[in-house]
């Protein structure tokens, strides 16, 4: 959306999803929905509009109520121009109509609902706490830094108790890959931050480390048990690495000190780590770009035609060999440390959580995931679907990201019954995202 916004997407009687970035007038294409809603007959308590912050909620609410009292205060010739503004041709009856608007609205006993995503399943548990399996009464907590804290010391002491732990190897990879404990810190905070998305990726599997582990694995497309260095290079490889380095020692002048890094390595005994870090400035440059070469008048003397054929011949294969081996070197190590921050993070998060059980806590994450359970996969989950439906005909939602799995997870039941509703009941849906959250 660019410009004015798209009045289409305002019409009450259309499903709508509209690409916004800040800054386009999205909130004006939400205010308008609403009020377009509303002259349509919707109740104000069957409305929902969901974001994420408080703030923005706050925002809305004021938003669409300074709407209604600019309508109420308008006169006869600007309350046209208003509506007009909003897609709306006046009709006999409509002015009337829109200038009550407000008044209607402060005077309904259930109020126009503008929430967060939160707040929203926060109202759910609440109304719903036994269907849930959680305690009536629970508590939110909204800074957890000092929960995540307890949580760490608790996951290093038991580290310190068990050195040869799977967990204690893992923090060690951690901590030796991401240069520091501290550092290594960061990356379990960025795991409980995602605990979320964590639980939607693994839910319902007997062991979400397990399956976590080889969901990774089969799209590295890589076996865990092999190391692409074992018996780097082999005999045929040795002796193309030394052909190549007599061909460059016959080159140019700076190509005497790279065939002096082959030879100098062919001579050493060397593991494959470290041939390969030896040799590489031979074909690649430091950006691990292969250096170009081509066919030159001046290289042909030096080479001969044939010389020259089988030294291009030998720095394409051996571009693709190094590459093919920095390649698959990269994807274990990066199996080896999302393993370790999977299995250390996990660790961590089951202290996080048996500490916030302890304490008889909730957070923002937990809010969500429960409520999520309840929608989807609990034995009420048909029956709280009906009674949410019974309350909401329109659904806007602001900021919405097809990239976070708890918020699909959130909506698509409450989607999937304002499509399965009565034919002849008014129901909308109202979706504004932006392509960087896309």
């Amino acid at each position: 959306m660019s410009g004015n916004p798209s009045l289409a997407a305002t019409d009450p009687h259309r499903d709508a999803s509209v690409h916004a970035s800040a800054g386009t007038g999205k909130t004006w294409l939400l205010v308008t929905r609403v009020l377009r809603l509303l002259l349509a007959g919707a109740s104000a308590d069957s409305i929902l509009a969901v974001t994420f912050t408080r703030k923005a909620a706050a925002e809305m609410e004021l938003r669409i109520m300074e709407r209604l009292h600019e309508l109420a205060c308008a006169g006869p010739d600007k309350l046209v121009e208003l509506l007009r503004q909003a897609g709306i041709e006046p009709e006999s009856d409509t002015p009337q109509r829109a200038a009550q608007l407000y008044e209607a609205v402060l005077c309904s006993p259930r109020r126009l609902r503008c929430t967060t995503f939160h707040a929203f399943c926060q109202d759910l548990l609440q109304r719903f706490p036994l269907e849930a399996d959680v305690a009536p009464g629970f508590e939110v907590v909204e800074k957890t830094g000092q929960l995540e804290q307890a949580a760490y010391d608790a996951l290093l002491a038991e580290s310190t108790r068990a050195p040869e732990h799977p967990v204690t190897r893992a923090l060690d990879r951690l901590a030796t890959d991401c240069d520091s404990l501290g550092s290594a810190q960061q990356a379990l905070r960025s795991f409980l931050a995602l605990r979320s998305d964590w639980w939607a990726w693994t839910s319902g599997e007997d062991n979400s480390l397990d399956f976590a582990v080889a969901s990774l694995t089969a799209f590295l497309d890589i076996d865990p048990g092999k190391d692409p260095l074992v018996n780097y290079p082999h005999d045929i490889q040795r002796a193309s690495h030394r052909k190549f380095a007599e061909l460059l020692r016959d080159n140019t002048p700076g190509d005497i000190k790279l065939a002096a890094r082959i030879e100098g390595a062919l001579e050493k005994k060397l593991s494959g780590r470290e041939y390969l870090d030896a040799v590489a400035l031979a074909w690649l440059t430091k950006e691990n770009e292969p250096r170009k070469r081509k066919s030159t008048p001046t290289q042909q003397k030096r080479l001969e035609p044939e010389g020259e054929e089988r030294f291009l011949s030998l720095h394409e294969a051996g571009c693709a060999e190094l590459l093919a081996l920095r390649d698959a070197v990269a994807r274990r190590n990066s199996l080896a440390l999302n393993t370790a921050w999977y299995r250390a993070g996990s660790a961590l998060l089951e202290h996080y959580q048996r500490i916030k059980r302890e304490q008889r806590m909730f957070d923002f994450a937990d809010l969500e995931w429960l409520a999520c359970e309840l929608l989807s996969h609990s034995e009420h989950a048909e029956w709280v679907q009906y009674k949410l439906d019974a309350r909401i005909d329109h659904l806007l939602v602001d900021e919405f990201q097809d990239t976070n799995p708890t918020q699909w997870r959130l909506l698509l039941p409450l989607l999937e019954e304002l499509a399965a509703g009565d034919a002849g009941r008014q129901r909308s849906v109202f979706l504004v995202g932006d392509r960087k959250q896309s």
